[in-house]
């Protein structure tokens, strides 16, 4: 018996021991990542934390910039020449520009081309966006750098899961209409005539007359496209750059637009696998392939003719093998947070979209949830101030005072300085009076203009010929035909008097709707005595131009939160035998529907203007032309300060009320918002344009995060506090991964840090109270940045206001209520459907475990209780047996 008794402790002790380390095995796996490492779709070099930004956006950069530098002392060895990737995602013939894969990479010709080196400026955390590619070491084009007989650059973008990509997976071939080369260089096809064959190339016709073509295969899985044209890109939507010119020197630069799936569907650079659930921390990779042209033909001898150029396609067996290839590291497309979060909605000015977009991914597992954005106008983002369920929206100023509702004090809180810019892709284009070393300097970027008030109001008032249609017989016959032809310009900006530009800038692309941005732009121009002058109809006493009397003041009223063109004008056709429409000022010179999307048509050469009547469809139709070709292009566009730097446009430098012409850097943002006046409401400051110092930028713009703390429920007010915590944080540190504050954007000072997150503790402590009770139970103010609960906040008239009418359109939907009910609304949470969101956003941090803590719990309880039986169960055994 007391050996039974002995062995029973033993027993029970022994399951203690076990009961207390399984509890301890399932707490540490249960406080791990779930799953390890977050899935990607393509594994990458650990990149270091730091990402530097791309050099390119954000600042001006030479018409003849320095080559890209070599790589650091630490960077991954040259392997030689090559076309794939090695182990561990090494590329051979790619340095990178820092050690670990960083942002910039430089890859290295070889055979003919061996001295040739081509830096990509930015390689990870891509999004659709510009990229600068320099190169150095090339021989300079022949016969000139607009003129593409010899010795040049061809970039197209491509997928390819393996080793690199083939030729069948590249996107080119959109632009076979581009005559400034050889027939076939801009195209797929395979086949040249009778005298030029590429002996290497298994490609051929199979009878006389026949064309071939490389075919493409898309990343979809359908058939192979073999026909030399494409249902996935056309000439409207490729980025391929079939001539790249090489200065004088041996350098060059491009400027590269790279697309993910939603762009270019048959690439799906970005996308994740549809079976697998993530989070991801990167897309599809996909490739940048450079193939070089020399001197020769595919069939080792010069290229014959009068002309002397090269005429086969740089997809050609013995063109591509030269290639050079640059892996490119994507952000992923489409859900980025796990399927199920709680979803909450923020809204309002675009000013705020870029940085709000690289936030999302990282918030969902800093601040409780999915954080939505919609982007809607100031005027509808203060609103929902007003009645309903707020959420958080993003504005340029302030509620009026009168438009506020008793028992909802709005809270507001700086979240970013940006600013609106006049942003332009104008390439240098000469014609014979030029001088020699000025058209040497053809294609290339033109890095800065500088503009007064008075020329911006032309712009925008469609007071040059070419700025509606030509024959409108309302613009006075005096005006120039467009801004490049404008002695007022050119005495800014000496730089264009001997060159020319045949397709014209006349205007701006704008964007449509309403925001405050429009009417900082306006203040700005009314501020200005000559641009007044202007606009109320008066002839320039020096330049002897008037403005477009649609424009007038007496005709328009300014300022105002939109971009008016009144001038109807249409053009006639009416011996036109297919029977063309009229061709109206819209047609030619449209909105785009947001500045974004100005932006990337800017870089794009893209004008949206619809001129090309086709009488060959039932019916016929009028179309876009196809967007200028790269060299060619000059477009204006008004966009956000951070949009210009995504798509690598450069700035126009703009005359303040100092005199100064001052760009949008970071200083001069910095400089205009710390001038910026009081206002009604405590801790809001608006920029007034015409009072900035002489350092500041006039068209600086400071952001707001606005909430009703009473409207919200206690789980939504913690969440958008511990959104503002994060955006004062990690949230300002400039970078280009997710999270990081994206270019455009100035780091705030920090007493506006300070303000914000005064801010969210007023948000965290009042949401779901009543006001009164709010205010009783703060036991001590919550600092700078909040406006106190009994306060009436008004706002500044130059804000344009809001309309307490009609909160539909908000993020977030659900019906309103009528009226304001003094408690707050009953708030239900969202959760995120399996849908692609409206923006490629980023990384996701790891998910929490949830209700498994409480499991974990119980587990820990029964492994106490049963290691406690291990030992007091004998001890009782022994005293009963004593």
């Amino acid at each position: 018996m007391s050996g039974r008794r002995t062995a029973t402790g033993r027993a029970l002790r022994t399951a203690g021991v076990l009961g207390l380390l399984l509890v301890a095995l399932a707490g540490a796996s249960l406080s791990a990542d779930p799953g390890g490492p977050p899935v990607r779709v393509a594994q990458a070099a650990t990149a270091s934390p730091q990402i530097p930004v791309d050099p390119l956006p954000g600042g001006p950069s030479a018409i003849d910039p320095a080559p890209g530098a070599p790589a650091s002392a630490g960077a991954a060895p040259t392997a030689g020449p090559g076309t794939g990737a090695g182990t561990g995602g090494t590329v051979a013939g790619v340095r990178a520009a820092a050690a670990g894969g960083g942002d910039a990479v430089t890859v290295t010709g070889h055979g003919e081309f061996a001295g040739l080196e081509v830096t990509v400026g930015q390689t990870t955390h891509l999004v659709n966006q510009v990229v600068a590619v320099t190169w150095r070491g090339a021989r300079p084009t022949v016969p000139s750098p607009m003129v593409f007989g010899q010795n040049y650059l061809s970039l197209m973008q491509c997928w390819g899961d393996g080793e690199g990509p083939d030729r069948t997976q590249c996107q080119y071939g959109a632009t076979k209409g581009d005559s400034r080369g050889g027939a076939f260089v801009p195209s797929r096809q395979l086949n040249y005539g009778r005298t030029l064959v590429d002996p290497a190339e298994p490609i051929k016709p199979e009878r006389e007359n026949q064309n071939v073509y490389v075919p493409f295969h898309p990343v979809t899985g359908e058939p192979d496209e073999t026909q030399g044209s494409s249902q996935y890109y056309d000439i409207q939507s490729t980025n391929e750059v079939p001539f790249a010119p090489t200065r004088a020197d041996g350098t060059g630069q491009a400027f590269f637009e790279v697309q993910t799936g939603m762009e270019a569907p048959g690439l799906g650079c970005g996308q994740t696998p549809k079976d697998q659930p993530g989070p991801f921390t990167e897309g599809r990779r996909c490739w940048l392939v450079i193939v070089p042209r020399g001197s020769t033909e595919v069939d080792g001898q010069p290229p014959s003719g009068q002309s002397a150029q090269l005429q086969s396609s740089p997809l050609s067996t013995t063109n591509w093998a030269n290639r050079l290839v640059v892996p490119l590291h994507f952000e992923p497309v489409g859900l980025s947070c796990p399927i199920g979060s709680i979803e909450r909605p923020t809204a309002g000015t675009e000013l705020a979209a870029e940085t709000v977009w690289r936030w999302q991914p990282v918030l969902c597992g800093k601040a409780g949830g999915i954080f939505s954005y919609t982007q809607v106008t100031d005027n509808l983002a203060r609103s929902r101030l007003v009645r309903g369920d707020p959420g958080l929206v993003y504005v340029g100023g302030p509620l009026p005072k009168d438009e506020q509702a008793d028992g909802r004090t709005p809270v507001y809180a700086p979240l970013a300085i940006s600013g609106l810019t006049i942003a332009f892709d104008v390439e240098s284009q000469s014609y014979s009076l030029t001088p020699p070393e000025t058209r040497q300097q053809d294609g290339q970027r033109i890095p800065d203009i500088s503009l007064t008030p008075r020329l911006v109001a032309k712009l925008l008032t469609q007071s040059y010929k070419y700025a509606v249609n030509p024959g409108d017989p309302d613009v006075p016959p005096g005006n120039p035909l467009d801004l490049t032809s404008d002695p007022e310009f050119l005495d800014l900006n000496p730089r264009f008097a001997t060159l020319y530009f045949p397709s014209r800038i006349p205007d701006l692309l704008l964007p449509s709707g309403e925001g405050d941005a429009a009417r900082l732009l306006w203040q700005w121009i009314l501020a200005d005595p000559d641009a007044k002058a202007f606009l109320r109809g008066e002839t320039g006493t020096r330049w002897h131009d008037t403005v477009n009397p649609h424009f007038r003041l007496d005709q328009v009223e300014l300022p105002r939160a939109n971009y008016p063109k009144p001038d109807s004008y249409c053009q006639a056709f009416p011996d036109d035998p297919t029977g063309r429409p009229d061709w109206c000022n819209l047609d030619g010179h449209p909105y785009a529907n947001t500045m974004r999307e100005a932006a990337r048509a800017a870089a794009r050469g893209d004008t949206l203007a619809k001129s090309v009547w086709d009488a060959t469809t039932i019916p016929g139709s009028l179309k876009k032309a196809a967007p200028q070709a790269q060299g060619l292009r000059g477009v204006l566009a008004l966009v956000t300060t951070a949009q210009a730097a995504r798509y690598g446009l450069n700035t126009a430098r703009l005359r303040n009320s100092s005199g100064a012409f001052v760009a949008p850097d970071d200083q001069a943002l910095l400089a205009a918002a710390a001038s910026a006046p009081a206002g009604p409401v405590d801790g809001v400051k608006v920029v007034d344009p015409a009072a900035v110092p002489a350092a500041g930028y006039p068209l600086t713009s400071i952001t707001y995060a606005a909430t009703v703390p009473s409207a919200l429920d206690r789980d939504s007010g913690r969440s958008y506090a511990e959104l503002l915590r994060y955006a004062m944080g990690d949230g300002q540190q400039p970078g280009v991964a997710a999270g990081r504050l994206a270019a455009g954007y100035a780091p705030l000072p920090q007493a506006l840090r300070t303000q914000t997150l005064a801010a969210a503790d007023t948000i965290e402590q009042r949401a779901g109270l009543p006001e009164a009770t709010a205010t009783a139970q703060t036991a001590h103010p919550a600092g700078p940045g909040s406006t106190p609960a009994p306060a009436a906040g008004g706002g500044q008239g130059s804000t344009g206001g809001g309309s307490s009418g009609g909160g539909a359109g908000g993020a977030g939907g659900g019906e309103e209520p009528a009226a304001p009910a003094p408690q707050p609304p009953a708030h239900t949470p969202t959760t995120l459907a399996p849908a692609p969101p409206a923006a490629p956003v980023a990384r996701t941090a790891g998910t929490d475990v949830g209700g498994l803590r409480y499991l974990l719990l119980g587990a820990l309880l029964a492994g106490i209780l049963a290691a406690a039986a291990g030992v007091l169960v004998p001890r009782l055994l022994r005293a009963r047996r004593h």
